[in-house]
């Protein structure tokens, strides 16, 4: 059976000297409380998160989703397991994230500066076959979408070519 969780959340607002408002950071943890069969446990567990906004704010955010750490559930095995399992648990640092508090959605360059730095963690600092490249290509184009957002029209700004047009949202643009 496919399983889904689902909840809506209202992050708290701030007032910006502009009369915009900024929405504040959102943490989650998310738990699964069941047990996974030994024969299974080494293998990546897939589990999809995903953010969806209405429509009527779809133009003024971009939803991104980190991952600040993976410490293994408090149990009496978890220690037992994770020396018999060859799964190493390494936390993977995103240097584009959190965004900076000086940075200014309606500012282009900054959106600019936020491409290339995805851009240049993904190509020099990911390995092509983890997950962790499928989710910086999807950042990747999520922010360059917000960057040239008449993509694939007229003009657009060139990346690398290792990083190519696949996952869900660049898929579905083009």
């Amino acid at each position: 059976p496919h399983h889904l969780s689902s909840s809506t959340f209202y992050p708290d607002m701030r007032l910006t000297d502009s009369k915009d408002v900024i929405l504040q950071l959102l943490s989650l943890l998310v738990w699964l409380s069941s047990t996974v069969p030994r024969h299974l446990a080494c293998l990546n567990i897939p589990i999809e998160i995903s953010v969806s906004l209405k429509d009527k704010y779809k133009s003024f955010m971009v939803p991104v989703i980190e991952i600040a750490s993976q410490q293994p559930h408090p149990s009496n095995n978890s220690a037992t397991f994770s020396q018999s399992c060859s799964v190493t648990d390494n936390d993977i640092s995103f240097p584009f994230l959190p965004l900076p508090l000086t940075f200014d959605h309606t500012d282009s360059d900054h959106w600019v500066e936020l491409l290339d730095n995805i851009q240049s963690w993904l190509v020099k600092s990911v390995d092509p076959s983890t997950p962790e490249w499928a989710w910086g290509q999807e950042v990747f184009w999520y922010v360059f979408i917000a960057t040239n957002p008449n993509f694939p029209g007229r003009k657009w700004s060139f990346w690398d070519s290792s990083i190519s047009l696949k996952g869900q949202f660049i898929e579905e643009w083009v």
